[in-house]
């Protein structure tokens, strides 16, 4: 197996397990709200627990998320701007900028979420209702971080070879 095609499998496998941690969150997600829904309003009591969770499952979705939507080219970004311009060559160097300043702001993100698990790790800070140990909660910022900036070195690695060649990987001229 070539280089190329090895990483290419193992970013398709992690795609793919990406996709399923994120839809399993998402249905574990739903039946937590739905089965508190369902304790409220028939037996007139709630859950403690199951709020709480559902809001650290949503944070660390979000977070998790990011990578995909990177993946799907589904994120806010300077397509207003792209539009003004005339070649693919000119429009790669505007999508290299904003994916350096991206990459740049998940490295920042990697710092200071490390420093903070840190910091939460020597407080020795739990949650309030299910008192669990934060920094399960926290380690989402800079693990999500990490795999974001990992997913943009592959797509700066893109946007260079369009700067470089004047074509996407498509065979799209300039």
């Amino acid at each position: 197996m070539d280089r190329k095609n090895g990483l290419a499998r193992i970013t398709g496998l992690y795609d793919h397990l990406e996709e399923y941690v994120l839809v399993g969150s998402l249905v574990l997600n739903v039946v937590l709200v739905f089965a508190q829904v369902i304790m409220r309003t028939v037996f007139r009591n709630s859950l403690t627990w199951s709020e709480e969770l559902s809001r650290y499952i949503y944070i660390w979705e979000i977070w998790l998320g990011a990578s995909i939507a990177l993946r799907e080219k589904q994120h806010i970004r300077v397509e207003m701007a792209l539009g003004f311009l005339k070649t693919e060559r000119a429009k790669a160097v505007l999508t290299a900028l904003a994916d350096i300043i991206w990459f740049l702001f998940n490295v920042y993100m990697i710092w200071n979420g490390y420093e903070l698990l840190e910091s939460m790790a020597g407080r020795k800070a739990v949650s309030s209702g299910m008192h669990i140990p934060m920094v399960l909660i926290y380690v989402a910022i800079p693990t999500a971080s990490f795999l974001t900036a990992l997913r943009l070195l592959g797509c700066l690695r893109d946007d260079f070879r369009t700067v470089i060649s004047g074509k996407r990987d498509g065979g799209e001229s300039a």
